[in-house]
């Protein structure tokens, strides 16, 4: 269940307004074992907070974990989980689709595919820190979409979380079919490219647009933001 409780500089970039509380909360991938039961323990524990089930075990092999910490003591505020789409299919291709998205993965490896698989912050933490931890590890899963070069991104969540999660972080996701009931609530399926979430982020929410790409040069010409699917979004590179 996502969202429970979704380089090299040419130029020196202008200094980015960030505010003191995300300066303060820093996210990293989990690579230690002692940071990886850390992160999975956590899931558990919010997932059973939220009365949600916990996660097939068979998507342990392709997940990536990246945890937020507090700068100042190195305390684990939360977690976010990002699925590969292989070998197991993702969790949100098995919910109902349009059949537009259908004929999309489809045609689509599941190499190209990502999932937000499930970002977990203990309510104590959520009251204390605000926003701090989300935005650090949603900024966490859009670098690690563009390190894998997925050509989607998806995600499992209510539609009201979806609403909560453009109104007040500005990231966009489409929703692709019916909700249904899947892990102990009604959910649906949510899209999305990388670009698209870049682009809808600059509109709706310009600062945290920058501290998410904050260590990208601030033209984005050395990285590729194309999405190969839609030739509308198209983003401005080098060469291009």
């Amino acid at each position: 269940m996502s969202d429970a409780s979704w380089q090299p500089v040419i130029e020196t970039p202008p200094r980015i307004r960030v505010a003191r509380e995300l300066r303060e909360v820093v996210a990293e991938k989990a690579v230690q074992l002692d940071d990886v039961d850390a992160a999975f323990r956590i899931e558990r524990e919010v997932f059973e907070e939220c009365g949600y089930g916990q996660m097939p075990v068979e998507f342990d092999v392709q997940s990536t974990f990246y945890i937020a910490r507090l700068a100042s003591t190195g305390e684990i505020l939360g977690v976010l989980r990002m699925i590969l789409g292989t070998p197991t299919p993702l969790p949100f291709l098995k919910l109902p689709l349009c059949d537009r998205w259908r004929d999309v993965f489809a045609a689509i490896p599941g190499e190209q595919l990502i999932e937000y698989g499930a970002l977990a912050v203990p309510q104590a933490n959520q009251e204390e820190f605000g926003l701090s931890v989300s935005k650090a590890l949603y900024r966490a899963g859009w670098e690690h979409s563009i390190e894998v070069d997925a050509g989607y991104s998806g995600m499992v969540m209510e539609p009201r979380r979806a609403r909560v999660l453009a109104r007040w972080h500005g990231l966009v996701f489409e929703q692709g079919g019916d909700t249904t009931f899947y892990m102990g609530g009604d959910v649906a399926a949510f899209i999305a490219t990388p670009a698209g979430l870049l682009s809808d982020l600059k509109r709706r929410n310009p600062d945290f647009a920058d501290y998410v790409t904050a260590r990208y040069d601030p033209v984005l010409d050395v990285i590729d933001l194309r999405d190969p699917h839609d030739p509308k979004t198209l983003r401005s590179t080098t060469g291009s």
